[in-house]
């Protein structure tokens, strides 16, 4: 990640195969931690982690730990689709059938036909439900430290919380070809604009 020019320091994002409460599950993770240079303005230590069911792709379970600042915040969501309601921090909020939290709403942006003009509807929730709409905007060629990439520019947009918070906005590219792979991603802060980069891919 950049920050105004400079490092900003390092983002990660993993997916693997795990289990949660004895059935199969994916388990999404995203962790962001400020570089000496940032750290200086604003520090970050955050960490997202997402398990959804790997038939329907809805969120069964998020947890999000941040320092941010002096923000110091940790929530814990549970989802239950008998009752359609996931409960944050022991507070109840009404979902639907099929609902995503702010991470795994990201990874399930790769699933999509991304070969359209219309803008795509999603159903995510975080402090409540919200609808997120994802604009396609058209694609480019990316060069990133892990190489070039042909790329889909996407940006979800909500009038609501947002992926990212109210009022902040999130752009994504996508490889353009099956695997819908993230090499980069924007995003204005308060500070300046932050800019992430792909620099390498790992497998297990």
């Amino acid at each position: 990640m950049s920050v105004l020019g400079a490092s900003g320091g390092e983002l990660t994002l993993s997916a693997r195969e795990t289990q949660l409460d004895g059935r199969a599950a994916y388990k999404f993770e995203l962790s962001a931690i400020s570089g000496e240079f940032l750290s200086k303005i604003f520090l970050v230590r955050d960490y997202l982690a997402s398990w959804v069911d790997p038939k329907t792709f809805r969120s069964l379970r998020f947890e999000k730990h941040t320092v941010e600042g002096k923000r110091v915040r940790d929530d814990l969501m549970e989802f239950d689709y008998a009752r359609k309601v996931a409960t944050l921090d022991g507070k109840p909020i009404p979902i639907e059938e099929s609902t995503l939290d702010s991470l795994s709403s990201v990874y399930y942006i790769r699933l999509l036909d991304l070969d359209r003009s219309e803008p795509i509807q999603l159903t995510v929730v975080s402090k409540h439900m919200f609808p997120l709409s994802v604009l396609i905007q058209g694609r480019e060629t990316i060069t990133t430290p892990a190489g070039t990439f042909r790329t889909i520019r996407v940006e979800p947009r909500s009038g609501s919380d947002g992926l990212i918070g109210k009022g902040k906005n999130l752009v994504l590219w996508l490889t353009d070809d099956e695997r819908k792979m993230p090499v980069q991603l924007k995003s204005k802060l308060k500070v300046g604009t932050l800019l992430g980069k792909l620099t390498k891919i790992e497998r297990e």
